[in-house]
């Protein structure tokens, strides 16, 4: 007993001709003829009544079609579900790194610990919020209700030269130095300007650009001062000299945001959440200290 022969039983049994059930299985009427003569032989009884060429189904067809037909269409859903399924896998896994690019090749390396065989986009710069939805995961400083908390971080004002001339540097003395910025639309600019908003002052900026590789390369080439997160910037704020912002030192949580899944993603998913949150949680030991 084999799929065809029961795909070729319930075609029968639907249409009422084995002419017409060949026809939707797309074999020849003696194949099907065939095929339903071995299912019979197998089971032991007719599951057609015969008169001439017509064939009617009995009381045993009947009994068997209930079965049948229910069998297949669950086979179907299974096989449909592995096709589903095996196209996720496939398609490729949307991240948006907005803060913390310089951990950027070890969060590429534990999601590919969790989705080994999917393809990884990744994006850096977006312009407005409501594109978070394109991606599945986004580590930024944007806060939805669903948003994890990965670390939180002070953000001290550093420089590789000589204008800071103590551990601490007022709002007011800060405003006179040489100010080296990320531009505006990204996440660590946003999160300073609300900051100096908050003491109604405006920063001016000597040299702003929207790389931070290239706001490091200039702060190391004593370009003047900069704003240096002290976990996610760690790597480059430990040859600098570092001064707290007085009265109140800005500081800045990194989030991590999914997007709504389906059920079939759930285990997957909840383990991609669970690396990054490690990964993360590892980088605290890293936090610039004076």
């Amino acid at each position: 007993m084999n799929l065809s022969q029961l795909r070729g039983f319930v075609y029968t049994a639907q249409t009422g001709s084995i002419t017409k059930g060949a026809k939707k299985a797309f074999v020849s009427q003696p194949a099907m003829t065939k095929m339903i003569k071995e299912l019979e032989e197998e089971l032991g009884v007719q599951l057609f009544s015969r008169e001439g060429r017509r064939i009617y189904i009995n009381e045993y067809g009947k009994l068997f079609l209930t079965y049948i037909e229910k069998g297949l269409d669950q086979i179907d859903y299974g096989v449909n579900a592995v096709l589903e399924t095996s196209k996720e896998k496939r398609k490729p896994i949307r991240i948006l790194v907005e803060v913390g690019s310089l951990f950027i090749p070890e969060i590429l390396h534990a999601l590919k610990t969790v989705y080994l065989d999917t393809p990884i986009q990744l994006t850096q710069k977006i312009v407005d919020e409501n594109d978070f939805q394109k991606f599945d995961f986004v580590i930024s400083t944007t806060r939805n209700s669903e948003s994890i908390e990965l670390l939180e971080e002070e953000i001290f004002v550093g420089t590789a030269g000589d204008e800071l001339t103590s551990n601490i540097v007022s709002i007011q003395d800060l405003m006179q130095l040489p100010i080296i910025g990320l531009s505006n639309q990204l996440a660590l600019r946003k999160t300073l300007d609300t900051y100096f908003n908050e003491y109604k002052l405006n920063l001016e900026y000597q040299y702003e650009s929207d790389d931070p590789a290239t706001i490091r390369e200039l702060i190391d080439n004593h370009a003047g001062v900069s704003f240096i997160p002290a976990i996610t910037w760690a790597k480059n704020g430990e040859n600098l000299h570092l001064a707290r912002i007085y009265p109140n030192s800005p500081t800045r949580t990194v989030y991590l945001s999914v997007s709504a899944f389906k059920s079939t993603e759930t285990k997957t998913k909840q383990k991609a959440i669970e690396v990054l949150r490690d990964l993360f949680k590892s980088k605290e030991k890293l936090k610039l200290l004076f």
